[in-house]
């Protein structure tokens, strides 16, 4: 019995690894915002702070083009030739290229978007600074790191940025009037660990940077659009939500939104860790039976953290935001539901249809559901109007809507039931 622990353990040695560097890394994100968030949700009030994330919220529809779907396509074309250095110098120098033209190509839009923005009028610099956002996908390629799997990179790296922004925020910001100085802090940290990142790729793995034909751009551009288009669905409505929130709710409201998308997110941590570690063996070794061991391991295990939600919400939010983020609550309830939900269709998806080679089918559902996420925002303007609770509500639906999708491509492609394949 030992001996077979131990071989299994050898077996996968890689995976555990990466599962171990990306727990401690997820536990310190987690930790991280119950420092920082009591804090700057006091000091700076929740009006001028929801007013940050309000930007924040607008700045990531720009980062959907700066990050292109590259953590998708960059990462799955980095395991397959990851021991081939002059294609991983072709693939690295690629998406370097391309993510710098999509950049600049980014603050022309904002340029341009701030006359039709209200809120840029009096808060240009605060829109500017925000594109630390851009800058950090710009300069951490998580995607090589992912690719062959070497996560403890992206963990040391972020572990040393984030402690430095965390000394920072407790010394430059201590009245509302210090706003500013939170995406300028964030900006230092995506600048440290993007330098840091690009110096092990091209100095400590020897990789080389190399200017690429025109037609090998395309080529890696052509690769990544269903994701791109997959990505534009699901960020817009994440982002929208706080934007319309903040257009016609206020920027209190943002602030509740904004904590209950926190704690959400915090309980999500666990299936983004596994997703991340699972998703480079999966594509490499394509192995189903796999694949289903660990989907029935990671619905059990996020029914249970929606359960621990639903019993500890009030210490959640009283801790992190105090008795005035108490409104936050319903939200919290309705957004929490979609951990199991997003759970599963990370499985279908993820790891099942991109690893398999049904990449249109994958975009094909994501673009669907935003479709039928503005859908439902129509109904609801023209009907009951906008509530947070009520936008939280078609949020949980749509993701509930892509699982559906996906579970239903699963089982037209025989995925679910095939045993093992090594093709798609």
């Amino acid at each position: 019995m030992i001996n077979k622990i131990k071989k299994a353990i050898e077996q996968q040695k890689t995976l555990i690894a990466n599962f171990s560097y990306l727990a401690i890394l997820n536990v310190f994100n987690m930790v991280l915002p119950l420092i920082t968030y009591p804090y700057l949700i006091r000091v700076l009030g929740k009006e001028t702070y929801g007013l940050v994330v309000f930007v924040q919220a607008i700045i990531a529809y720009l980062l959907i083009i700066v990050s292109f779907g590259f953590n998708i396509s960059a990462t799955k074309e980095v395991s397959i030739h990851r021991d081939n250095k002059e294609k991983l110098s072709e693939i690295v120098s690629s998406i370097m290229i391309i993510k710098c033209c999509l950049f600049l190509m980014t603050l022309v839009i904002l340029y341009f978007s701030m006359y039709f923005i209200p809120q840029a009028k009096d808060y240009k610099l605060l829109f500017y600074l925000s594109m630390w956002i851009c800058v950090y996908e710009l300069l951490f390629p998580i995607w090589y790191f992912q690719g062959i799997e070497k996560m403890k990179y992206i963990t040391y790296i972020t572990l040393i940025s984030r402690l430095i922004f965390l000394g920072l925020i407790f010394a430059f910001i201590h009245t509302e009037n210090d706003y500013l100085y939170l995406p300028i802090i964030n900006g230092i940290g995506a600048i440290l660990a993007g330098v840091v990142s690009l110096y092990i790729i091209f100095v400590n793995h020897h990789i080389s940077f190399k200017l690429q034909h025109i037609s090998v751009l395309k080529f890696y551009v052509k690769e990544s659009i269903p994701i791109f288009l997959s990505n534009v669905s699901i960020k817009l409505y994440v982002s929208t939500n706080k934007v319309l929130v903040g257009a016609f709710l206020g920027m209190s409201e943002v602030a509740y939104y904004d904590l209950a998308e926190k704690i959400v997110s915090v309980l999500k941590v666990p299936q983004v860790i596994l997703g991340q570690a699972l998703f480079p063996k999966i594509n490499k070794d394509k192995d189903v039976i796999f694949v289903r061991k660990i989907f029935f391991i990671s619905v059990g295990v996020n029914i249970l953290i929606y359960i621990v939600l639903l019993f500890f919400a009030d210490f959640f939010i009283l801790f992190l935001g105090g008795t005035q983020m108490m409104p936050a609550k319903v939200v919290l309830f309705i957004m929490g539901s979609s951990i199991p939900i997003v759970a599963i269709s990370n499985i279908f998806g993820i790891q099942l249809l991109v690893p398999f080679g049904f990449i249109k089918e994958f975009s094909k559902v994501i673009i669907s559901s935003g479709i039928f996420y503005f859908i439902q925002l129509l109904i609801l303007w023209n009907s009951f109007g906008f509530t947070i609770e009520s936008i939280s509500i078609i949020t949980v639906t749509t993701e509930l809507f892509v699982t559906c999708y996906m579970y239903f491509y699963c089982l037209k492609f025989e995925l679910w039931k095939k045993n093992m394949i090594t093709s798609s």
